[in-house]
């Protein structure tokens, strides 16, 4: 009778620690990181969990990606001790010829930073392979005449 009581009681006792960690809020992970957005053009191979980088070092991921009023609007979840000057601007780049996207954070020169939820002034889209070949191409065109 012991030896049941005993497995009764460890058996609520787990499933009482599984819930738990099913319903824990995960502020930690939270509280080291601030959210900036970013609107652009087109975003072609951007997804959520691309890096976010600035001077070469990542600082952060995309944590979201909404569509509003017709352009994509990207959440960039950023390490929140960085300072970030409000003209500052982030761009779409390619790792490598046909590598992964990631997004790029160039810091402006002005004394005043962005906040949490503010946007950046400006967002250069992705360059696509093909638009890149076409600009190759023309400028030869243009070269031979």
């Amino acid at each position: 009778m012991k030896n049941r009581l005993l497995k009764f009681f460890l058996g609520v006792f787990l499933v009482v620690i599984i819930f738990e960690l099913m319903f824990i809020d995960k502020t930690s992970e939270k509280d080291g990181f601030v959210n900036y957005f970013a609107i652009f053009n087109k975003i072609d191979g951007v997804n959520i969990g691309a890096d976010v980088t600035l001077s070469g070092i990542k600082v952060g991921e995309v944590s979201q990606i909404v569509l509003d009023n017709n352009y994509p609007n990207v959440q960039l979840k950023v390490d929140k001790n960085l300072k970030i000057s409000s003209d500052s601007s982030v761009s779409i780049q390619t790792d490598g010829l046909f590598g992964s996207k990631f997004l790029v954070i160039e810091i402006g020169g002005m004394n005043s930073y962005m906040k949490a939820g503010d946007s950046f002034s400006f967002a250069e889209d992705s360059m696509l392979i093909q638009d890149l070949l076409k600009n190759i191409i023309s400028i030869g065109e243009q070269k031979k005449l």
